[in-house]
């Protein structure tokens, strides 16, 4: 039994969504508030909420949606259900990353860069 009977649980997918992204070269910070995942990529920064399919923002999680909209926060902030939704988010979605038992295959993985 945790110490912490009140350990956040994270979302089964999580996983999954930060090793996408830092398979694509992005780095990645777990977080626990107020959303899940704070991810450079490109010199820009996201914050990310990993929720499944149908999973719902608690509502400190719509409170911080509400001020970072109303205050007009420069950057990102989203929920994402997959790391195909992750990698989409930061923009390198075709960048071919190993994503789950499927492989998106890129010239710029074999050093091509897209030239012949």
């Amino acid at each position: 039994m945790s110490l912490n009977r009140y350990a956040k649980q994270r979302d089964v997918n999580e996983p999954e969504i930060i090793q996408a992204l830092e398979a694509a070269g992005a780095f990645v910070v777990q977080l626990d508030k107020p959303l899940d995942l704070l991810v450079g990529y490109g010199r820009a920064w996201w914050l990310l909420e990993c929720k499944q399919p149908k999973g719902k923002l608690t509502p400190a999680q719509d409170e911080f949606f509400e001020a970072w909209s109303k205050h007009g926060a420069c950057g990102v902030a989203t929920v994402v259900r997959s790391a195909s939704e992750a990698l989409a988010v930061i923009g390198c979605e075709s960048r071919g990353v190993e994503v789950g038992p499927r492989v998106m295959s890129s010239p710029w993985l074999d050093g091509t860069g897209g030239g012949q």
